[in-house]
């Protein structure tokens, strides 16, 4: 199964936004990046707890890292990289806190609010946009960066 066999979908509460997550992680290795673009109550981090939960961790350990920036989370064969680029504003400030470099290694990476991150986002990460639609149906699509 391939992200592309999942998307685009729709779910109707936070339960099924973190089931669709634990569907995707099953599509995704270590070096895999995912761009969660979508406003603030999207789903972002339901659809991160859904990741982590099917990599093998517990979702109860995944929070929004908006001041912290990055949490990594160690499933034992695989390490999940979880960033949150709201309160970065320019590409710059991304680079000196070495964003390629945190990007290139053999995690698997979700990248909330990767708006101002673009330029240092690896070749082949996957951009899916959360759309909130009414009450908590969410739409979750692919789309080109």
């Amino acid at each position: 199964m391939t992200l592309d066999d999942l998307l685009p979908a729709t779910t109707d509460s936070p339960d099924a936004t973190r089931a669709l997550g634990r569907s995707l992680a099953a599509c995704l290795a270590p070096g895999d990046v995912l761009a969660l673009h979508g406003g603030l109550g999207a789903g972002k981090t339901h659809l991160a707890k859904g990741v982590a939960e099917g990599l093998g961790l517990d979702p109860d350990g995944v929070t929004s890292p908006t001041f912290t920036i990055v949490h990594e989370h160690d499933a034992g064969d695989v390490l999940l990289l979880h960033l949150d680029l709201y309160r970065i504003e320019t590409a710059g400030d991304a680079a000196r806190l070495g964003l390629g470099e945190l990007l290139s290694g053999d995690a698997v990476a979700l990248v909330e609010w990767p708006g101002n991150a673009f330029g240092l986002l690896p070749p082949g990460t996957r951009h899916l946009r959360l759309t909130p639609l009414k009450g908590d149906t969410r739409r979750i699509e692919r789309v080109d960066p």
